[in-house]
């Protein structure tokens, strides 16, 4: 009858061995002509019946709990941990070399092919500029509006669609709005007619809407769709490299406008605690019919306004210093402390 504890000896054997820890057994401690810490080679002979394997170390054949996968033939290096009271080794691991199967052949899609090239064009470390045809009023401008146009527009940009995706499965942004952007138009002609004939009302309701968003869209912009949607997931891996957000259009009808968004500070950490400090900077470029070339730097932090103005044309510069305590007014009546005023007049 085989002890109590022979199942429990074996087992812990086995591990030892799956660990790189050998123990050999049959050596009394004058047979041994080694010592600790040597290197050596060990040759396996064959398996034995207990599971072990009969090792030829310096012409010595020793029994050695060898991980199972061992083959007879094989050499071993082996370093000398111990000579009392067994004599153990370690067995030096050899690095496996994963065995990686021939790519298949796989056609990437329509979307996927443009997103490669997008990723792999070159960007000169120039930032993608986020363009639309449609101007930010049809008819007469409204300063007070402007914020909310410019807003606006950056919401419906298709930028920041997939966080839009996120919030309408929530129910905290109506279908509608979601699309009105790019994405949800693109390829939209393809299989509005196949979605116009289903039987479900929800289906042909949503792709009615598109459908119009689609239409809007042609009316207002000349550009291809394909080209404006390399243009966004452009910009949109700019963003996530932390570069300037830049929307080039038109403020009104043959205005062009400039505008750019950054968050300077951007790698100094997103905690509740870094919000307050973080700085944002915004600026217009534009050439007005009277004013001329004129550029418009706000920067944000702590809840203070820096305010830069830079125009080109002199009389411009002059009349923006004289017209600086009814600007200062207008903001303080809207709750915005101007901490800084600055009127340049730089080519």
């Amino acid at each position: 009858m085989l002890p109590g504890n022979t199942a429990s000896t074996l087992l812990t054997q086995y591990l030892r061995g799956q660990q790189g820890v050998l123990e050999a057994v049959k050596l009394s401690p004058d047979d041994i002509r080694l010592t600790v810490g040597e290197k050596v080679q060990a040759t396996v002979t064959n398996l034995l019946p207990n599971g072990r394997f009969a090792v030829l170390i310096k012409d010595q054949l020793l029994d050695l709990n060898l991980p199972r996968n061992t083959q007879p033939g094989e050499t071993l290096d082996l370093t000398v941990l111990a000579k009392t009271p067994t004599l153990t080794f370690s067995l030096a691991q050899a690095e496996a070399k994963p065995t990686l199967a021939p790519p298949p052949n796989v056609a990437l899609s329509k979307g996927a092919a443009m997103l490669s090239a997008v990723l792999n064009a070159a960007t000169d470390g120039k930032t993608a500029v986020l363009q639309q045809a449609q101007p930010l009023f049809v008819g007469s401008p409204n300063s007070a509006q402007l914020a909310g146009q410019l807003a606006g527009r950056l919401a419906e940009s298709g930028l920041f669609y997939e966080s839009h995706q996120a919030e309408w499965v929530s129910g905290q942004r109506p279908l509608q709005t979601l699309l009105k952007e790019p994405q949800a138009q693109f390829n939209l002609a393809a299989d509005s007619e196949q979605r116009l004939k289903s039987d479900q009302p929800l289906a042909r309701q949503t792709t009615a809407m598109a459908a119009d968003a689609l239409l809007l869209n042609k009316k207002n912009d000349d550009i291809p769709p394909e080209q404006a949607m390399r243009q966004l997931v452009r910009q949109q891996v700019d963003l996530l490299e932390q570069r300037p957000l830049i929307w080039q259009g038109a403020a009104w009808p043959d205005q062009p406008l400039r505008w750019e968004l950054e968050l300077k500070n951007e790698g100094e950490g997103h905690s509740e605690h870094n919000l307050a400090q973080q700085q944002w900077q915004t600026k217009l470029d534009l050439t007005l019919p009277k004013l001329g070339e004129l550029g418009v730097v706000a920067s944000l932090q702590h809840g203070q306004f820096h305010l830069r103005f830079n125009a080109l044309n002199a009389d411009t510069a002059d009349l923006l210093k004289q017209q600086q305590a009814s600007l200062l007014e207008r903001f303080a009546a809207a709750g915005l402390n101007v901490v800084q005023y600055q009127v340049s007049n730089e080519p």
